[in-house]
């Protein structure tokens, strides 16, 4: 099997966004003079470095929103949107100059890829998307994320270095969940040190079978040399078991895990799931209607020993 193509592009050069981080700051200047001498981007970004250090990745601290709400009152919401592209072009220099700002070590095929993502990243700052950069936008929250090294590329998802499995999914479930849930913590050997993914819908072109072994098998490279990692963890609707009945053409995204020793535990219903299981999908929400199925989250867990395992097996078959 060939592996899907990566993100293309290569990070810019310095003096490419020094040019672009020129021009922003100059129409930004002209309406709202002040704004980076009263709120310095080093400021804004060491607000989101004191963030807890369980903080979702799309989380702002107060002290940021305060700052947006200054900016857009000397300057509007323009004002606000060119001091983040600002920010992500801060930050783009900074990888290029310093590195990826994460403690995971990367393969040469993880670096790749976070550098085509800044590739993009830096593309979208030059076409200046009016109403994308802005908190609360995913995408943006995402490309925000990634530039500050909060989540890292790996293909059709994105490697969150903070992820988990609460303790108390245990009662969730019933006694049958207990033991799903004792099993697994033996076989990761905790709860913690888990790594999380997270889907990003402008990647749908490598959401299919192919997509998720090309990035099951990133996560296995990078496992290898992040020893300290117990596993992964993801969190979704489309990991609930009735989800492969009523939509078997999903199957493909929790195959590889679930047949690879991947445990699964309920979570619960979620007004964000209920949303996104039931959006463009005519068949569910019909059940759904019907009162035939309700949208839960479902979390699954795969620990690193079974992902390498798999990871071997696979690239003997396919040699």
């Amino acid at each position: 099997m060939e592996r899907t193509e990566t993100i293309p592009g290569r990070a810019p050069s310095p003096d490419t966004i020094a040019v672009l981080a020129g021009e922003i700051e100059a129409g930004l200047t002209a309406r709202a003079p002040r704004t980076l001498a009263d709120h310095p981007i080093a400021g804004y970004l060491a607000a989101f470095a004191r963030l807890p250090p369980g903080a979702q990745y799309h989380a702002v601290p107060d002290e940021a929103r305060t700052t947006c709400a200054a900016i857009e009152g000397a300057g509007g919401a323009e004002a606000v949107e060119a001091y983040h592209r600002l920010v992500l072009l801060h930050l783009i220099a900074r990888t290029i100059e310093q590195g990826p700002a994460t403690d995971i070590r990367l393969t040469p095929e993880a670096r790749g890829l976070l550098d085509g993502h800044l590739a993009r990243v830096f593309a979208d700052v030059a076409k200046g998307r009016r109403g994308f950069f802005r908190h609360g936008h995913d995408p943006f929250a995402k490309d925000f994320a990634v530039c500050r090294g909060r989540l890292l590329p790996c293909g059709v998802e994105m490697l969150d270095p903070i992820g988990g499995i609460p303790r108390g999914l245990a009662l969730r479930g019933g006694p049958r969940q207990a033991l799903t849930m004792a099993r697994m913590v033996g076989r990761l050997g905790g709860v913690k040190a888990l790594w999380g993914l997270h889907f990003d819908r402008r990647l749908v072109r490598h959401f299919n079978a192919r997509g998720y072994a090309d990035l099951y098998l990133r996560l296995a490279d990078l496992l290898a040399l992040n020893p300290a990692i117990r596993g992964i963890s993801s969190w979704s609707w489309w990991h609930d078991p009735k989800v492969a009945e009523i939509s078997p053409e999903l199957s493909f995204i929790g195959a590889i895990p679930e047949r690879g020793g991947a445990f699964v535990l309920r979570v619960g219903e979620h007004e964000f799931a209920t949303n996104d299981a039931l959006r463009f999908a005519p068949r569910r929400m019909e059940l759904y209607r019907e009162g035939r199925y309700r949208p839960c989250f479902y979390t699954l867990a795969w620990a690193r020993r079974d992902i390498l395992a798999w990871a071997r097996a696979h690239r003997a078959k396919q040699a």
